[in-house]
């Protein structure tokens, strides 16, 4: 029974408790669109690049990476598998989650369209 405001602390705090903040993949699909509107240049993870011109094209999301210059695609499908099956996110988990392949943009983009915090946890 909770008694108070420590109670509940503990309650939530025990490993077997999840809670679970999620988009649904109608949502996340619309941030992703809204993230092709307009000129946005979004900073990577480490703020030593940045990404712009992002345009979407079917299910591949197609950007360029400001430092060093290079053009990026992914399919948005694999965003969202992370982004759907993973409470935590970093490049060592993208790498696992996709099968060897790490991907640093996708840490940005989840960041920037309010997936994930900072530190990647989801939010």
């Amino acid at each position: 029974m909770i008694k108070n405001n420590a109670d509940l602390l503990k309650i939530l705090s025990l490993p077997n408790i999840l809670i679970i903040n999620m988009l649904s993949n109608n949502e996340f699909i619309a941030r992703i669109i809204n993230l092709t509107q307009g000129n946005r240049k979004i900073p990577s993870k480490t703020k030593k690049a940045f990404y712009s011109g992002f345009r979407l094209e079917g299910n591949k999301l197609f950007f360029y990476r400001d430092g060093p210059n290079t053009d990026w695609a992914f399919d948005i499908r694999d965003l969202w598998e992370v982004y759907s099956t993973q409470e935590f996110i970093n490049t060592s988990v993208v790498k696992k989650v996709l099968g060897g392949r790490t991907n640093s943009p996708m840490l940005a983009i989840l960041i920037e369209i309010n997936c994930i915090d900072e530190y990647g946890r989801r939010i």
